[in-house]
C-alpha cells in the first residue's frame, strides 16, 4: 500500500492496535494532525474568511433569500423540460429573468465571488498537495465540487 511502508502494527497497552514507524514515515496520527492543522490554517486565510462572512450576510438578506427561493422553485417546475430542451421560450425567458434578479441582489453577488474565490485557493492548494505526494486529486473532481 502505497505511503504505508515502514509502518507496523504495535499493541498499545490497553489492546488497541497502533501503527510505529520503522523507517522515519511518519505516522497516520501525525498525518492527521498535519491535516487538521492544515485545515484550521486554511480557516484563518482571508479567502476562507470572507466567505464565511458573505455566507452569513446572504443568509440574513430576506430579498437574496426570496430571489434565490423563487429562482429555485421556478428551476425545479421546469426540470425535465431543461433537461430534455423541451422548455417554452417563455419559460425559459422567465427563469432567466428570476436568474438575473438573483444575480443583482448584492449579498449574492458577494457570496459568489468569495466562493470563487476560496474555490481558485482550493483548486491551487489541491495541486500542490498532489505535486508534492504524486497523485492527482484534482483530476477526479468536476465543477463544482470545489477541489478544481
Amino acid at each position: 500500500m502505497p505511503g504505508r511502508a515502514g509502518l507496523a502494527p504495535r499493541c498499545s497497552a490497553d489492546g488497541a492496535s497502533e501503527e510505529t514507524v520503522t523507517d522515519g514515515t511518519i505516522k497516520e496520527g501525525e498525518a492527521l494532525k498535519a491535516a487538521r492543522e492544515f485545515a484550521e490554517a486554511l480557516a484563518e486565510t482571508e479567502e476562507y474568511q470572507a466567505f464565511e462572512r458573505a455566507q452569513v450576510a446572504l443568509q440574513r438578506d430576506g430579498a437574496a433569500q426570496e430571489a434565490i427561493r423563487a429562482f429555485q422553485e421556478r428551476q425545479q417546475a421546469l426540470g425535465w423540460e431543461l433537461r430534455f430542451g423541451i422548455a417554452s421560450d417563455e419559460d425559459r425567458a422567465a427563469l432567466q429573468q428570476l436568474e438575473r434578479a438573483m444575480l443583482a441582489v448584492p449579498s449574492v453577488q458577494a457570496y459568489l465571488e468569495a466562493q470563487e474565490r476560496l474555490s481558485r485557493l482550493c483548486g491551487e492548494l489541491a495541486t500542490l498537495i498532489s505535486e508534492t505526494i504524486g497523485l492527482s486529486f484534482v483530476a477526479g473532481c468536476g465543477p463544482g465540487c470545489a477541489c478544481g
